[in-house]
């Protein structure tokens, strides 16, 4: 029995399917690896539409990044929430494709292909972790700023390392989710010691 899966039709459906889907491939991947066929099939249409909506693979990854970080922005504002924020980027675990996956795995690949003389360019483009440290304090603003540093420092360098720490400190019996909660712990505790007039 033959299922047939609606093809995207229309401008915004189609620039939404392709997003979609070269969200979940980077996720997966890393943009390296995916081809803008692999992402056109994936999202059902035909490639040309990549180049039509698009042009290229860095247009595409520069819009895909634009999306992920106002959707980030959005639930942060909604939530006002520091922890929250800080935990989607940690994310669940390592093996699912998660917006967070695909966010760290494009920042990462843009700033080891970044060409020298550009060098930060995409990541102040779309700054967005900019606007952590006030909600950690009214005060207090190079305190709240360390804090947040070092927060990220913890996260990013998990996310993008885990396999590696993992591998070396023979953790590889040890239940993920555990090793996650116990950066979540730490992370409590970074927050825990920040400036006391936290809203």
């Amino acid at each position: 029995m033959t299922t047939h899966v609606k093809r995207p039709c229309g401008r915004d459906e189609v620039v939404e399917a392709l997003l979609d889907a070269a969200e979940r491939l980077f996720a997966a991947a890393g943009p390296g690896d995916v081809s803008l066929r692999s992402i056109a099939r994936a999202a059902g249409v035909n490639h040309g539409l990549v180049h039509r909506h698009f042009g290229t693979r860095d247009d595409l990854i520069d819009r895909l990044m634009e999306r992920t970080a106002a959707k980030w922005t959005d639930e942060l504002e909604s939530t006002r929430d520091y922890l929250a924020a800080i935990e989607s980027i940690l994310g669940s675990d390592d093996e699912a494709p998660t917006t967070a996956g695909a966010w760290l795995r494009l920042l990462a690949w843009s700033l080891l292909t970044e060409a020298p003389d550009r060098s930060g360019a995409v990541q102040r483009r779309y700054a967005t972790l900019d606007r952590l440290p006030p909600l950690l304090t009214d005060g207090e603003h190079d305190d709240a700023t360390n804090t947040t540093a070092a927060a990220l420092a913890l996260v990013f360098g998990w996310r993008f390392f885990h396999p590696y720490i993992r591998a070396a400190l023979h953790l590889d019996n040890v239940d993920f989710a555990a090793l996650q909660e116990a950066m979540r712990s730490q992370l409590q505790r970074l927050v825990d010691a920040a400036p006391a007039d936290r809203t």
